[in-house]
């Protein structure tokens, strides 16, 4: 058995999947699977990943190949397949430094949790890596470890997030939960809901290092969301509190849950604005102002822009939220 599995769905990746084939090579730790799950691409991607695993003769590859189902299909086809006490998931357009592996294995090990959380670097070229930002866990991190009650908190408060890259996790945890294949958005949220609500005792450590570069390329799907792609955030955000209803010790976290509901009723109400949606706004607006006041908040950064959502919404002031969009739209 390796050490650890690192979980890298493909599809289409010609152009790029080469930068990252070079990382994973040039990774210094050794025990580990790369398990490529081609998704059915249509371009070259397979042959090269091929060239590239027969000319490097590295034996941590493994390129596994199905019918296309989408970026879920392919991590559940890995998660099926994965033969490491701990599992990484990886996108094949970002990058990795030298010891991303081995810095993300020797702290889980050394810590004895079962996840670690670690930062990344967002980049705006993944050849030159230049640096636009950071998914920053710095100011949750410390060296107590926590449960997943806490951790839902710093979630709820936007100081925590879904991306799976910045995740390492025990394969026994994680055990049947899968991704929802019907989700296009958030689906990586709320399979990790599910490990926490499966495992409400689980012992999690936040670091605020970061060996990972994450890439949002200008065709991404994230930059071309319409209003029905942000409902699918709340439908999201409804069935993380089904989840949360099952387990008596975590059930005091949905109001805090609301508050990320709110979140995401807001990303609606401005998309639908800028789009000129009036059924979905007007749909959105109504739910939004029932929840605000009841959803309960941590930090006075959160409330406060809630309380001058709550009131522009009220008021109906849609030149307001049209002009101040890249402010209230989370």
């Amino acid at each position: 058995m390796v050490d650890v599995s690192l979980i890298i769905p493909i599809y289409n990746a010609e152009s790029y999947i080469k930068l990252l084939l070079k990382d994973l090579t040039d990774q210094t730790f050794e025990n580990v699977e790369y398990l490529l799950i081609d998704d059915g691409s249509t371009d070259g991607t397979k042959k090269l990943v091929e060239t590239w695993m027969n000319d490097s003769r590295d034996k941590r590859f493994k390129l596994i190949s199905k019918q296309n189902g989408g970026v879920s299909s392919a991590r559940n086809k890995g998660l099926d397949l994965a033969t490491g006490t701990y599992m990484i998931f990886v996108d094949s357009d970002d990058r990795l430094r030298p010891n991303f592996v081995e810095m993300y294995v020797t702290q889980i090990q050394k810590m004895g949790t079962d996840m670690e959380v670690f930062s990344a670097i967002r980049v705006s070229n993944n050849e030159t890596l230049s640096k636009t930002g950071k998914i920053d866990y710095a100011p949750i991190a410390s060296s107590k470890v926590i449960a997943p009650k806490e951790y839902i908190m710093y979630f709820s408060d936007l100081r925590a997030w879904g991306y799976p890259f910045c995740y390492i996790i025990k394969r026994s945890v994680w055990g049947d939960v899968r991704f929802k294949e019907n989700i296009k958005y958030q689906e990586d949220v709320l399979a990790f809901f599910m490990v926490w609500v499966n495992h409400p005792q689980m012992q999690i450590h936040v670091n605020a290092e970061a060996y990972y570069y994450y890439y949002i390329r200008n065709d991404s799907a994230l930059r071309k969301m319409t209003t029905a792609d942000d409902w699918q955030f709340v439908e999201v955000d409804d069935l993380v509190i089904d989840e949360l209803i099952t387990e008596e010790s975590l059930k005091s976290t949905i109001p805090y849950i609301w508050a990320l509901k709110a979140s995401s009723l807001m990303t609606v109400i401005a998309t639908a604005v800028i789009e000129n949606e009036q059924d979905d706004y007007e749909k959105a607006r109504e739910m939004f102002l029932e929840i605000v006041p009841k959803a309960k908040m941590i930090s006075f950064k959160i409330k406060l822009r809630r309380a001058l959502q709550w009131i522009i919404v009220k008021l109906n002031l849609k030149y307001v939220i049209r002009r101040v969009y890249g402010v209230i739209y989370d």
